[in-house]
């Protein structure tokens, strides 16, 4: 049963309807004593999902281009690795796409780029693999051609060293036992990105994934559009919203509960910068109002 929760990537949440009662969450209030209150304020942990942890990966940057000599510029995509993306907007002849990072440029060489597209969710080849050489203008999807970029995203990425991924990431995590206790079965991870890209389902269907925030609370919005390869807003959608809290799944096997976690840059905090100053001027006030809560009893 496990391997074959494998092969499907386990996308429960993505193909089973969710009662109205029974949804997730990735954002939570924070309630705390002074003395953690300015610790999370100099540390720089407030305004994150308290359950996130730093997750360093490589994103592809993509500038699409609809002549043959890369001048007219069509539109820009940031591609998660591994992801299965939809291509319907790009090709009449695959279903979707994915991107992996081959070459790393190790002393000088050539950033290499593993482009595939499939007739399906990413599970049938529908052409053998082209090796695209970032920076080059490079044949991409049916008329488009394109030029490759990659972008770090890091909590430690230094816009001034390097080019930084502002790509916010939703992470599903299984567990062995229920309430999200016991061992996390990292095989069955499940990474996906938050700005509405199109991406496939089983099924012939596809969906979405969309981050918001406000007062304090993340939510993940979620769009499926059955039976539709692209993203389609012409057919029926089902509409889930996803907050934080453990989900019980299988009461007889693995995995019996799972999770999501929403994973973005430290330095952005409700989509505005959160700096180094702001945070110590921040701590400075709250010390000089309260500091009758600091001293000890």
């Amino acid at each position: 049963a496990q391997g074959k929760l494998k092969c499907h990537n386990f996308e429960y949440m993505a193909n089973q309807p969710m009662p109205s009662s029974h949804v997730s969450s990735v954002g939570i209030h924070i309630t705390m004593k002074p003395r953690l209150l300015l610790f999370c304020l100099l540390s720089a942990s407030c305004g994150r999902s308290l359950a996130s942890s730093e997750v360093e990966a490589w994103d592809v940057a993509a500038t699409i281009y609809s002549d043959s000599f890369c001048m007219e510029r069509y539109t820009d995509l940031l591609l998660m690795q591994d992801t299965c993306y939809s291509s319907g907007t790009y090709s009449n002849s695959s279903v979707a796409f994915k991107v992996h990072i081959v070459g790393y440029g190790y002393k000088g060489q050539d950033w290499i780029v593993d482009f595939q597209e499939f007739s399906d969710n990413c599970i049938t080849p529908l052409s053998s693999t082209s090796s695209l050489v970032v920076g080059d203008c490079v044949g991409l999807m049916g008329r488009f051609r394109s030029t490759l970029s990659v972008k770090f995203r890091s909590d430690k990425c230094n816009e001034e060293e390097q080019s930084c991924s502002n790509m916010a990431a939703g992470q599903q995590l299984f567990y062995a036992e229920a309430d999200c206790q016991g061992e996390e079965m990292t095989e069955l991870t499940r990474y996906v990105p938050l700005q509405g890209e199109c991406l496939m389902m089983r099924d012939g269907g596809s969906q979405s994934f969309v981050m918001s925030t406000s007062d304090n609370k993340t939510t993940i919005a979620r769009t499926d559009y059955p039976g539709n390869t692209a993203c389609s807003t012409l057919v029926e959608t089902v509409e889930y919203t996803i907050r934080e809290q453990c989900y019980s799944l299988f009461s007889s096997q693995t995995p019996m509960s799972f999770k999501w976690v929403v994973h973005q840059a430290a330095s952005t905090v409700n989509g505005s910068p959160w700096t180094r100053t702001s945070r110590a001027v921040l701590a400075a006030v709250f010390l000089i109002s309260s500091a009758r809560w600091l001293m000890p009893a």
